[in-house]
């Protein structure tokens, strides 16, 4: 966790400094940005469940962090949303969103207290259309029974499927808060924010490793892969003994 703390700091610290008026930093595709993330991303519990979820065949989806110092504006929301593929326009599973990906965010400054900008999420929502297809009239009031603010400590990770809506308030407190998203996808997905990339880039990565950054293959073992690809991620699969 301090590792991961101290590349916040460092390229927020960047940035900040390169643009006066930059306050709160978001950083995309940060496995690229500095090794400690690609660990972040080898987290075994996470990998686990991704195998549940998906099988042996998925990969890298998204990354990024997120470094929120005190705002003084409710503009700095994040607004009731769900990550894409938008659920109105992509086919249903026995009427719900299909799992397309599965979101683990890891949080790592407390957020017990209050106006810490926690996020917020509406139970159940995966199953609907965003904002029930009607973003115009959309009143989250309507839903208040549902929403769930994580209010969580330092080091709490949270799981949770990308059709589901959610959101933060701004962080009115004087501790930064500080957060990094990595998702898995099935490898027939294209991953979000990042292109795949060459085998320079992969030099002395491991082989799991490789796997999740989507190293160069032929197009078709995307799809069907061989033996060997199969076993890419095997161990992160569950024993049922």
């Amino acid at each position: 966790t301090d590792d991961v703390l101290s590349a916040i700091d460092r390229v927020a610290e960047i940035e900040r400094q390169q643009d006066s008026d930059v306050i709160s930093v978001k950083r995309q595709n940060c496995v690229d940005v500095d090794p400690v993330f690609r660990r972040l991303m080898m987290y075994e519990t996470a990998l686990q469940l991704a195998h549940d979820a998906f099988g042996p065949m998925f990969h890298l989806n998204q990354s990024n962090f997120i470094s929120r110092v005190k705002e003084a504006s409710d503009a700095a929301s994040i607004g009731w949303h769900a990550d894409g593929p938008r659920p109105a326009l992509f086919p249903r599973v026995n009427g719900s969103m299909g799992l397309h990906y599965i979101k683990f965010g890891y949080f790592l400054t407390d957020l017990t207290h209050d106006d810490g900008g926690a996020l917020l999420v509406v139970r159940g929502s995966h199953k609907r259309d965003e904002m029930d297809g009607d973003k115009a009239n959309f009143d989250i009031n309507n839903y208040a029974d549902d929403v769930v603010e994580c209010k969580v400590e330092a080091g709490t990770v949270v799981v949770f499927h990308q059709a589901l809506w959610h959101a933060a308030h701004p962080n009115h407190s004087d501790i930064e808060r500080k957060n990094v998203y990595i998702s898995y996808c099935p490898t027939w997905m294209r991953p979000v924010d990042r292109d795949f990339p060459t085998e320079a880039d992969l030099e002395g990565l491991s082989r799991e490793e490789r796997w999740l950054l989507g190293e160069p293959r032929p197009a078709l073992r995307w799809w069907i892969p061989r033996e060997d690809d199969a076993q890419r991620m095997a161990r992160f699969a569950r024993t049922t003994d």
